[in-house]
């Protein structure tokens, strides 16, 4: 099996196809974890993220279009403009398997183009296209204009909005047109658009290999199986309303994060949630890609009202952005703001999460109508919340103070930083974490930031398996959670369904490569790729100060829900995890003795 990357360079409009080495490849896996790979080996340390010596990496992985379930997943792997620190994002939709069509299982974009430009890809032929007509058009707009009627199931469509190309920090990389997938954390989005790169379109006509075919068949019979059987409850539940399914339960539980994380629990909740909002939803849900046999996804459209009109299909961390978050009590309003987001392309946890930061400054005093352009910031003002995003995403007075993010416009809000919800620059997942001890260790010590993916989302387990106040073993509770959502970033498959548990993993891994992969090799490979990603950062100056939380979460006691008067324990969740994973305990990072035992090169 041969393993290619295709390497564009915008500044000369060239390209040219480089092996990556097998070792390479069962070192990494593919997907996010090759990403890290070949990210540190592609962008110099202290580079600017939006000048030409960043680079936008896209990967596939071995599991991309062979079939299996739950497989239409792609990564993108650069340096992100909101954080300045290493960033993976992840989308679903056709183009990963289209790579691998293509014979390819990285793209490299290097460069900067002297006009707007879209690229197209056949194969690994490259042809650089003039954007210039269409820059300025909406996410779904630009992509369909770049297809000129191509078949949209046959032709993988990336591209940015107005977002992007304005290079706002959080903007994002949109796929598969009007579905609206996108690489939404981190600002993907403006690397593109300081490239001058509108968009790419990919096709591939080859045969994707397996080396034992015959065992994938019978392992993807097995999971038919197990979905009308043991898994068929998950499985009838995430049809439902997938992500947002649970609302009821997360605001007894008291994690909902409400009013820009003051309290953990939502008076207004049932305005929010799917099950309980007379919208009209669809019976029957949307697959995100192909190979998805228990689709949940949903667009709905507003019938009355002054958000007439506005349709978009969402999931949970856009109604806690612009719900919760905002105090905002009725899904109208979400459903407005995740259409704006999605045609100007921009991260809806961003911009919503950085309004209700700003909705507390304002009732705090901090800032005034002075400040917001006559605007009554105030919680549960959905007005006031669509005004600021419409200008957040035009970039429009204070708006073009809001698509900062939160971190930077609170280093310009004295007496806020302690409520500013974000790690590393990036806004924390839709998750109280003030009495979630494994979740609040991820937020602070992801590699990507705030991050709610990363590391296996511990708050979904942690709240069921009575551990959630533990300090004792959570380092290595949450090292195991993170290794295992690593290996299916890298795979690269949906990490939402639990199929893919470690021993159906190791048979999958085997299957596609011909190669026993036991799970102690599979463990080293999630550790070898934690520690890529975090050497990015070291480089960056990253060390465990930066691994820390807002201060409200480790000194403000949490004033409701079953774990009321509790705070994050920090520091000695710290300690517990760096000394699961073996890293220097004063830095927070991997030592070289590490580094090399686990044969990552520096």
């Amino acid at each position: 099996m041969e393993y290619k990357s295709l390497i564009l360079d915008l500044s000369s409009r060239s390209f040219e196809t480089e092996e990556i080495p097998e070792d390479i490849i069962r070192k990494y896996i593919g997907g996010r974890g090759l990403g890290s790979y070949l990210l540190y080996r592609h962008v110099p340390g202290g580079a600017d993220p939006l000048d030409e010596e960043n680079c936008l990496i896209f990967t596939a992985g071995p599991a991309s279009g062979t079939g299996l379930f739950y497989t239409p997943k792609a990564n993108v792997s650069t340096k992100s403009p909101l954080t300045g620190i290493y960033l993976y994002s992840i989308s679903s939709g056709i183009l990963a398997a289209q790579m691998r069509r293509a014979g390819l299982w990285a793209i490299i974009i290097k460069g900067v183009a002297d006009s707007p430009t879209y690229v197209q890809i056949d194969n690994q032929d490259v042809r650089f296209e003039d954007a210039s007509t269409i820059w300025g058009f909406e996410t779904a707009a630009a992509q369909k204009e770049m297809l000129k009627g191509a078949d949209p199931r046959k032709v993988a469509t990336v591209g940015i909005g107005p977002a992007g190309e304005q290079r706002i920090p959080s903007a994002a990389i949109f796929t598969d047109g009007p579905l609206y997938r996108c690489f939404g954390r981190g600002g993907a989005g403006a690397v593109m658009g300081s490239k001058n790169l509108k968009g790419m379109l990919v096709t591939g006509d080859g045969e994707i290999s397996v080396a034992d075919p015959e065992s994938l068949s019978s392992i993807r019979r097995r999971m038919a199986q197990l979905l009308k059987t043991d898994l068929k409850g998950w499985a009838d539940w995430w049809r439902a309303y997938e992500t947002a399914s649970d609302l009821e339960k997360m605001n007894e539980l008291g994690i909902l994060p409400t009013k820009n994380w003051q309290q953990g629990q939502f008076q207004g909740w049932m305005g929010i949630d799917k099950s309980t909002t007379p919208m009209g939803w669809p019976e029957k849900g949307r697959a995100c890609g192909p190979n998805c046999p228990t689709p949940g996804c949903r667009e709905v459209e507003v019938k009355e009202g002054p958000y007439k009109g506005a349709r978009s299909d969402f999931e949970w961390e856009t109604i806690y952005a612009f719900g919760s978050t905002c105090a905002i009590d009725k899904m109208e309003p979400i459903v407005a703001a995740s259409q704006i987001c999605d045609e100007a392309g921009v991260d809806t946890m961003t911009a919503g999460i950085t309004i209700g930061f700003a909705m507390e400054c304002f009732e705090k005093g901090l800032i005034t109508s002075e400040d917001t352009d006559g605007i009554e910031l105030r919680f549960g003002n959905d007005s006031a919340m669509i005004t600021a995003l419409k200008k957040l995403v035009k970039q429009e007075g204070f708006g073009k103070r809001l698509a900062m993010g939160t971190r930077r416009l609170s280093s310009e809000i004295k007496g806020s930083e302690a409520f500013a919800m974000q790690v590393k620059g990036m806004e924390l997942g839709g998750y109280e974490c003030r009495g979630l001890n494994g979740q609040a260790l991820q937020f602070a010590i992801d590699n990507r930031g705030g991050c709610h993916h990363g590391y296996g989302l511990p708050a979904r387990m942690e709240i069921f398996d009575n551990t959630r106040l533990d300090l004792k073993g959570k380092g290595e509770y949450v090292k195991k959670a993170a290794i295992s959502r690593i290996l299916r970033d890298s795979m690269i498959v949906c990490t939402f369904t639990p199929l893919y548990k470690e021993e159906m993993v190791s048979e999958v891994l085997t299957a596609l490569f011909g190669k026993q992969w036991p799970l102690d090799a599979m463990e080293e490979a999630g550790l070898r790729i934690m520690a890529q990603e975090r050497l990015f950062n070291m480089r960056e100056g990253i060390t465990s100060k930066d691994d820390t939380l807002p201060e409200r979460l480790l000194k403000e006691p949490k004033p409701d829900g079953p774990t009321k008067g509790e705070v994050v324990p920090l520091e000695e969740l710290k300690e517990d995890y760096y000394g699961a994973l073996g890293y220097d305990l004063s830095t927070g990072n991997p030592t070289e003795e590490h580094l090399k035992k686990l044969g990552i090169e520096t």
